[in-house]
């Protein structure tokens, strides 16, 4: 039970919030919480103005300020990204280089100066080396970095670096229609609130009309390069940069933040979050609840049902989200047909017009105001669409955010809008979801939920100690815990919420030291949005899903049960956490359906017994994924699954059709293969992104023939060679994986005509029988046909492509190609030592042959009779075993040198690394299973 102390605090923080809160709808200069930062900082310190005839720096303590925050390195930003330090440092040295071209009415002495232009000059000189542009997604960055590129070069600083060239081109691309015409016209644009970034190519004169309230959009940069480069000063603008000096978070210290004010912003996230965590507000509160609201109603309709982030500003789609959910949970009923109107994209919902990549927050917040809309079924259609698009951006692996660079706040958004919905859904609200749908959306959930989980530190925090983030992950807790998949994450999610319930309660005195992680033309912090998180995450609901008959997910305890005792057992797993291996489990339960879904789309299973080799599969690759951390994206992990299936159906068609049909045509087929193999389409034939369009053809009660085998063959060639995950590689790597694919299939007939050759001998049922004519020595044998028939190298050459980027090769340069294949081949070999290991008396029921029926394992005879005979032949058969379990020891033993020396000595990425660390495991646990248990199908 908590303290009284704390629910006192707890209270006095609600009251002194929302009390703030209302108090700034009444303030002329608004609300505005958002940390400082010298970029914009460094553009007020650029501001001078003529006085009395003489030209005089107008905020001379922001330049004081700038001097006095600079790094010892040089720098300005400390500890923010790479992007933050540079936009930071470009501004504070073009702001230097000013005051240095102007000495006369400086204070500060021209020797200080020189050295912080110096430090600052080669600070950024190191840093530019090092910037990785081409995966930086920051507001607004490709404008203003080539801007304060060439405004240095004006002042005779100038800088390469290797990512100038995308720079270049990503600026290009952004500005390819822009005319300063655009900006001399009324049409809204953000552009407006970066207008430094045209310093120099627009006539700024022709952009007083975007004034609003003295401000650019409420942009002290803009405003500050509006100022220095008008023609005609403007005293409300100068009256705007001085509020943003004395009323701002720098609180008249010269430091300004991005934007102020931020009343909309401020008050709608801070409202929303509080209500959705189930505030329960005092009469006083209520008071300043309905002074908010008030607000937000009377400017929702104002601005037509849309606006921004301070009224008359141009409207966003986040924004306007966000008013929607406080209004409607404050009881003011209103609709969001607007914001559809305004903000539908196509398959997702933009922030505002012009922008390059889609806000994955903005979208989580578009979705749970129509989700609090009074009836959300109207809106079946937008839901939907969002929903498909978020749960799509999670699968890829690419849910960063654009508004705030920290991984567990996207997370947390749509936890909660993905409860909701199926709160919603269970109450009838929404009976018309697609089934589809919310089969993907409790995989979603589920894997927040438990990546969450399994982040948390010791402490109960997350992300060393932060109390902002901690809450986050609470809250992503907390929703979950009001789903359906409460009841499968038992007592750990309990105990992680009790965990990170206490931190924050302990460290309440360090609520407001919001983090640095939101994000403006640089990141900034906000001790109000820090409260609020808090102040939420300790008091939300939990654990109030109660529904019952719920058979979108039918998890069954007795069988996860029964697995995890199971896979426990295997080396594998031995160490992995019995809650972790657990939910890993009933994550493959989760995907199994859709994985059942896809049995029949290529292979026929007329004639088959039970595929009970399908539910491991799904298991495999979630138990090895989570050992990796999540190495492999949803997206990617899943199209493995369905090529681990298709191996197995693969195998099981060739050995019934063709090894119990066609062996007369053998060498047909083999034709067959490789002219199919060759002359694969290009592109896919099949309509749907997910799979094959039809069903494979029925034998309708004939026997199988050559024209059945073409058919079946060709669709399953063509699903792998014209993925679009292959088609975009380059034409070597499809070269190889074509062939690798070939290789595999001719290596299932020359197994099956090693089965006949070792079938015409006389084969003992009681003892291995001696395979007295093979074409190849046991070695030979195993790191080709046998090797090549267990489909560890074509399907790593798949994988291959599925992580590779757009045209390029996963691996690079000889040695890098040499060792992944040199690895991929001792694996494989492995795996199938591993096989034969445990599919020992299986093969010699169906008379197939086994690495033990090589004279290599043969050599030592069998001598007695009677009882003598009987345990002679148990350790002969024994000694088989061993001795092919240390050849499969030393083939690991290869394996993991060939991999240890790829990763140590070819500079491999580390996401590729991981994801071969996964494989290897994948691969390994299936060898590992056919030790302790035989799940092939039988004929």
């Amino acid at each position: 039970m908590r303290p009284p102390t704390f629910w006192l605090q707890l209270q006095s923080r609600i009251d002194i919030l929302l009390k703030n809160l209302a108090d700034g709808c009444s303030s002329p200069h608004g609300l505005g919480s958002m940390s400082t930062c010298c970029y914009d900082t460094a553009w007020v310190a650029m501001i001078s103005k003529e006085i009395d005839g003489k030209r005089t720096w107008l905020f001379p303590s922001s330049f004081e300020y700038l001097i006095s925050s600079q790094a010892l390195d040089g720098g300005w930003g400390e500890g923010a990204s790479d992007i933050d330090v540079i936009l930071n440092t470009m501004a504070g040295l073009l702001a230097l280089k000013h005051h240095q071209s102007t000495p006369e009415h400086s204070n500060v002495l021209q020797s200080d100066l020189d050295d912080h232009i110096h430090r600052a000059t080669s600070f950024l000189e190191k840093k530019l080396q090092t910037w990785d542009v081409e995966s930086t997604d920051h507001v607004g960055f490709e404008i203003l970095v080539p801007t304060h590129l060439r405004l240095l070069a004006d002042q005779g600083v100038t800088f390469s670096f290797p990512g100038l060239e995308t720079l270049i081109n990503l600026n290009q691309t952004k500005l390819r229609k822009f005319v300063p015409e655009f900006l001399y016209s009324d049409i809204p644009t953000t552009l407006t609130h970066s207008l430094e970034a045209f310093a120099g190519q627009i006539e700024f004169d022709k952009v007083k009309h975007r004034l609003d309230f003295g401000s650019m959009m409420a942009s002290p940069s803009s405003t500050a390069a509006y100022l220095i480069h008008a023609s005609q000063w403007n005293d409300e603008a100068e009256a705007f940069i001085r509020s943003a000096v004395e009323l701002g978070e720098g609180k008249g210290s010269g430091a300004v933040p991005s934007a102020f004010p931020i009343t909309i912003f401020e008050l709608t996230w801070v409202i929303s979050t509080l209500m959705e965590s189930g505030l329960s507000p005092t009469e006083e509160n209520k008071h300043h609840l309905n002074t908010v609201a008030e607000y937000l109603e009377k400017h929702f309709h104002q601005q037509n049902g849309v606006l921004g982030f301070v009224p008359t500003l141009m409207a966003d789609a986040d924004d306007t989200a966000k008013t929607i959910i406080s209004l409607n949970m404050l009881g003011k009923r209103v609709r969001p047909d607007r914001l559809i109107e305004v903000f539908e994209n196509g398959g997702h919902f933009r922030t505002y017009a012009g922008e390059r990549n889609p806000s994955f927050s903005a979208n989580c917040n578009i979705l749970s105001a129509l989700l609090h809309s009074e009836e959300p079924s109207q809106y079946l259609r937008e839901i939907e669409l969002a929903v498909q698009f978020l749960c799509d951006l999670h699968s890829s692996g690419d849910m960063r955010d654009k508004w705030n660079t920290c991984d567990i706040y996207p997370r947390m958004l749509l936890a909660h809008a993905l409860t909701v919905l199926l709160q919603l859904w269970q109450n009838g609200s929404l009976q018309n979801l697609s089934k589809d749908l919310l089969h993907k959306v409790h995989i979603v959930l589920w894997e927040i939920l438990v990546q969450t989980i399994q982040e948390q530190q010791s402490t109960g925090a997350w992300h060393n100690g932060s109390c902002e983030i901690t809450a986050y992950a609470t809250l992503t807790l907390a929703a979950g815990s009001n789903s359906p998949l409460a009841a499968l994450l038992g007592e750990k999610l309990q105990t992680s919420l009790v965990y990170g319930r206490a931190f924050l309660e302990a460290n309440i005195s360090q609520w407001d030291k919001g983090e640095t992680i939101w994000v403006e033309k640089v990141s900034y912090s906000s001790a109000v949005l820090s409260n609020a998180y808090c102040i939420s995450a300790v008091q939300a609901p939990t654990f109030t899903w109660t529904a019952t008959g719920d058979n979108l997910i039918n998890i069954p305890s007795k069988a996860i049960s029964k697995f995890a005792q199971f896979y426990s057992r295997l080396p594998l797993f031995a160490h992995e956490p019995s809650w972790r291996l657990r939910f890993s489990l009933i994550e493959g339960s989760l995907w199994f359906p859709r994985l059942a879904a896809r049995r029949l789309d290529i292979f026929p299973r007329t004639n088959m017994e039970e595929d009970k080799y399908l539910q491991y599969i799904p298991q495999t690759w979630t138990m090895s994924n989570s050992l990796h951390n999540g190495a492999l994206e949803p997206d990617l992990m899943w199209e493995m699954m369905v090529i681990s299936m298709l191996n197995y159906q693969a195998d099981e068609f060739l050995e019934a059709v063709v090894e119990e049909h066609l062996m007369d045509q053998i060498d047909a087929v083999s034709a067959l293969v490789e002219r199919l193999c060759d002359d694969a389409p290009s592109e896919s034939p099949f309509s749907e992104v997910d799979g094959p369009a039809t069903k494979p053809v029925s034998l309708n009660g004939n026997q199988p023939d050559i024209n059945h085998v073409e058919q079946v063959l060709r669709r399953f060639i063509t699903y792998l060679l014209t993925h679009p995950a292959v088609t975009r590689s380059p034409p070597s790597v499809q070269r190889t994986l074509r062939r690798e694919l070939k290789i595999f299939i001719l290596a299932h007939l020359a197994h099956a005509q090693d089965n006949a050759r070792f079938r015409a001998q006389t084969l003992a049922a009681d003892r291995t029988t001696e395979f007295t004519s093979p074409r190849s020595s046991y070695y030979s044998w195993v790191r080709s046909t046998s090797a090549d028939h267990t489909s560890c190298p074509y399907s790593f050459h798949f994988l291959s492509c599925l992580i590779a980027k757009p045209g390029e090769a996963a691996f690079k340069g000889p040695r890098q190609r040499y060792l992944a294949e040199d690895m991929c081949r001792h694996l494989a070999t492995m795996c199938r030592q591993y096989n034969d290991y445990g599919s020992i008396a299986r093969d010699r029921a169906e008379k197939n042959l086994n690495s033990v029926n090589f004279p290599e394992f043969c050599a030592e005879g069998v001598e007695g009779t009677g009882a003598g005979l009987k345990k002679t032949v148990v350790q002969v058969e024994q000694k088989m075993k061993d001795e092919l379990m240390w050849v499969a020891e030393y083939e690991r033993e290869c394996c993991m040198t060939a991999l240890d020396r790829l990763e140590n000595e070819t500079g491999l990425d580390a996401r590729t690394k991981k994801i071969l660390r996964m494989f290897v495991d994948v691969t390994d646990s299936y060898g590992q299973i056919y030790v302790a248990r035989d799940i092939a199908s039988r004929m």
